[in-house]
């Protein structure tokens, strides 16, 4: 009898260049920097290729998407199969992409799919050989690959120029389709085996472990349903099913009988603990362990929580919700879209994962918007979600294009996602799978054969034939191995259009892109769930410094600056959003990072604020999730990205964190008279305030509102009316409520400030600071000062100013040492009498600097 074993295949590794499209690089056979690996790590690290993330080289790179490579070992696994019983199959967790693998010679696999594991019998070859065989893996170029599949299947969409990032080609072959570049990272094409590689001998083994969940709506009892299939199993064969408790506690271990190689066991928990996202409860995890004795054994962590995806009708107003439901718990779902964290994916590993998940969720993020344009994560990325309580929605992999869906190419997606339902599919923090990010967008954009009211197709032979995958495949799919989570035909989807704001969710890109609305306008673009919006900015400037070592070049308008900003327009849309609201500067470079950067947090604000305050209670949830494009950078780049590759957090991450805050106070200036008909040039009067807070626990909770009011230039308080300057407010569990609307002395030139303390214990719940706008219009005081200091223990920083102040960020110069800091706070406004305490870490006894809008303009030599 001979127990399972695993043995990685990753010892003696080498690889080279296998066309001629650069003969001096890797022309013979050199040893890997690591596997598993793709290409340009093993080019980088024998100093084959310059970094493409650095300057231009991106295009001095581009020969090497272009060319074949080979990798192979010579030091393969010796094993013995000796027994007649005992199987040896070769498992590939992940090749990239288009290759043929040869063992000991012989031809055993050909794969054209990135995201599809493989498993190859190798039994028979591994007996008939005496010598330590090879594994030779012959990778084919991707683009070349893919061009000939786009002429082989056809091309079906009206006109080729419809697809967005990369050539059309891109959307004939299974590969992360951000390979062929995106407007927020360079083309890096990369090949190679990017996933381990493994040998199995057994005799027996578990495979097609499918672990299922499902809680009761009185949360009294769960029932888990664990069910497989056994290789090689006997007509009947005995399994052992165990389940432990969050502290190891055995609950439950029974034996069942597979029959025909098949089993299927329910397990009840009664009074389960529940998994909540962080900003709601704890995450406790069960542990399942299926059990073929002497044979196999497998098990996964489970959480167990009552998932619903709600879309009834709603109160005074069209159309119906977009909300999910945990546990009973209607979740406002705040957070982020996320993009590989690398384009050279076996660089990521648990610790960066974990980095980036835990930054979000000291962000106030509850859930994290996976890309259809990349790949379904790592399992580290889907178990630190579930360790932290953050949810997860999946995007299948297709991101805005044309897909084909000829057979074969839907005989590959199937087999993908199968095995990606089946190899996550378990994990509680996942939420939703959506087919796709925007091809209905742009179907609707580009004029494909979309009638939404036609259910049944088929569409194979329309000219948008992906509606086969979407509407078909994939939600069947889901069905069948999805358990409790929900399908999503596209993200954006819903409604007579594909970005209907009353139905679904949607992508929010006429601010910025499209028609370059104001961010003032984002209320008016509110829908019931926003997955998609953004606002570009630059990264910090040592980031910029990193990405741009030519020191001539590093200025906003140099051709490097250009390159590492993908974003279309760019040139054109900084100076015009920023011209509309503030008065800035171009160069020197650490102005115009400073100026992106307000800008960009200015818009998150704008956004967040109007958009959260719509969760209005049961059967109000106007706006229900807010996912903003993007959280993290893949590269030292401009983009829209809270923070950048070198996780420095942009002001707009700690906007977006206080606007997702348990409670928040928040105001918008109204219009109370327009000028005169006759007259151009002059703004509309905003001379009162509205002013709402939100409760994001589920418990009422009793407030006390303290408003003061500041004149800009002088810094001298402006009196408002007595009896509005402190008053106690009941907040409703779970919603906004609305205050008050006051009157603003002087709104021109008036900062309203709202505190929100908890009447019991007199903390400090939620601040927020109303500004006249635009902001260009004006003037702060000359005599301004904000005093930056470090407590004693060096983990706090006191921030305090004598006048209105918009905008303080703090950081540790850049000319004193290549790392900055970490805050817990920062890019704060200020008002006169009060102190704002912020957390630091790895400060290190070293100094700060101060920044606020308009400090240039207090230098000596400044003349407006």
């Amino acid at each position: 009898m001979a127990s399972f074993k695993q043995i990685a295949v990753d010892k003696g590794w080498e690889f080279k260049q296998a066309s001629h499209l650069n003969n001096s690089s890797a022309s013979s056979f050199l040893p890997v920097s690591q596997f598993p690996t793709v290409s340009h790590i093993d080019l980088l690290h024998h100093g084959l290729i310059s970094d493409p993330y650095i300057d231009d080289n991106e295009t001095k790179c581009l020969w090497v998407n272009e060319a074949d490579w080979t990798y192979r070992t010579l030091e393969f696994p010796r094993v013995d199969l000796a027994d007649v019983n005992t199987r040896a199959t070769l498992v590939f967790e992940g090749l990239d992409t288009v290759v043929d693998v040869f063992l000991d010679g012989e031809h055993i696999l050909s794969s054209m799919n990135m995201h599809l594991p493989q498993r190859v019998d190798v039994t028979a070859v591994l007996r008939n050989t005496q010598a330590t065989p090879s594994l030779e893996l012959r990778f084919r170029s991707a683009p070349a690959s893919a061009k000939e599949e786009k002429s082989r299947i056809g091309y079906q969409g009206p006109d080729e120029t419809d697809v967005h990032f990369g050539g059309p080609e891109r959307l004939f072959l299974r590969k992360a389709q951000y390979h062929w570049g995106w407007d927020w990272g360079p083309a890096v094409n990369t090949c190679g085996p990017w996933k381990p590689i493994y040998l199995q001998i057994y005799e027996k083994r578990i495979e097609k472990l499918l672990v299922r969940q499902q809680v009761s709506p009185d949360l009294s009892f769960a029932i888990i349903n664990v069910r497989g299939t056994i290789e090689q199993s006997s007509p009947t064969q005995e399994v052992t099913v165990k389940l432990q408790d969050p502290d190891d506690a055995s609950l439950h271990v029974s034996s069942v009988m597979a029959i025909e190689g098949e089993f299927d066991v329910e397990i009840t928990v009664q009074t389960p603990r529940l998994w909540y996202p962080h900003s709601h409860g704890d995450q406790p995890l069960y542990r399942i362990s299926v059990e073929l004795p002497g044979y196999d054994q497998k098990s996964q962590l489970i959480g167990l929580r009552r998932l619903r995806l709600l879309q009834h009708s709603l109160k005074n107003t069209t159309g119906s919700a977009f909300v999910f439901e945990i546990n009973n718990i209607r979740l406002f779902s705040g957070g982020s879209c996320w993009i590989p964290g690398d384009f050279m994916l076996p660089r990521m590993n648990k610790k960066r994962y974990s980095d980036w998940l835990k930054l979000a969720k000291s962000g106030n993020q509850i859930m994290i918007r996976v890309w259809g344009g990349g790949i379904v994560e790592s399992d580290d990325f889907y178990d630190i979600c579930d360790q932290e309580g953050i949810l997860v929605w999946q995007d299948f992999l297709f991101a805005c294009g044309n897909y084909p869906a000829s057979p074969d190419f839907l005989e590959s997606v199937e087999a993908e996602a199968e095995a990606q339902l089946r190899r996550v599919g378990h994990h509680a923090s996942l939420a939703l799978w959506a087919g796709n990010n925007e091809d209905y967008l742009l179907a609707d954009r580009f004029g494909w054969d979309i009638d939404y009211s036609d259910e049944n197709g088929p569409w194979d032979k329309t000219n948008f034939p992906a509606r086969e995958i979407y509407e078909r495949l994939l939600p069947r799919l889901v069905t069948e191995f999805g358990g409790d989570v929900p399908y999503w035909r596209s993200s954006p989807y819903g409604g007579s259009h594909s970005n209907d704001p009353t139905i679904g969710d949607t992508h929010v890109w006429d601010v910025w892109h499209g028609r370059l609305s104001a961010y003032q306008d984002y209320k008016s673009y509110t829908s019931r769930f926003i997955s998609e919006f953004g606002f570009e900015s630059c990264p910090s400037l040592r980031t910029l410094h990193r990405a741009i070592t030519v020191p001539s070049e590093r200025h906003s308008q140099s051709r490097l600056f250009d390159i590492h900003d993908k974003g279309p327009g760019h040139t054109r849309r900084y100076p015009m959003y920023m011209g509309e609201n503030f008065r800035f500067r171009m160069n020197p470079l650490r102005d115009f990072v400073y100026c992106t950067q307000f800008l960009q947090a200015e818009a998150m604000q704008y956004a967040y604020n109007c958009w959260r305050r719509e969760f209005r209670g049961p059967e109000q949830e106007y706006c229900a999730g807010v996912l903003v494009w993007q959280l993290n950078d893949i590269w030292p780049g401009s983009s829209w990205a809270l923070v950048d590759d070198a996780l420095q957090c942009k002001p707009a991450f700690f906007i977006t964190k206080r606007a997702l805050a348990k409670v928040v106070v928040g105001m918008e200036r109204i219009v109370t008279k327009q000028p005169p008909y006759i007259v151009t040039g002059y703004p509309p009067e905003k001379h009162k305030v509205d002013i709402w807070a939100v409760n994001g626990t589920v418990q009422a909770l009793e407030v006390r509102l303290k408003l003061c009011a500041f004149d800009v230039q002088s810094g001298s308080p402006v009196q408002l009316s007595p009896e509005l300057e402190e008053q106690t407010i009941q907040l409703a569990p779970n919603q906004t409520t609305e205050i008050m609307t006051i009157s603003i002395p002087n709104a021109d030139t008036t900062v309203v400030a709202a505190y929100l303390d908890n009447s019991e214990t007199s903390e400090r719940l939620a601040r927020w600071i109303s500004w006249p706008e635009p902001l260009r219009l004006l003037h702060f005081s000359p005599d301004l000062r904000v005093v930056t200091q470090v407590t004693d223990s060096g983990d706090k920083v006191l921030l305090s100013a004598n006048a209105p102040a918009k905008g303080v960020t703090i950081s540790v110069p850049i000319s004193e040492s290549v790392e900055d800091a970490f805050y817990g706070d920062n890019f704060v406004d200020l008002v006169p009498g009060e102190t704002v305490e912020i957390e630091v870490s790895s400060l290190k006894g070293r100094s700060l600097q101060t920044r606020f809008l308009y400090d240039w303009e207090m230098e000596e030599d400044f003349e407006l």
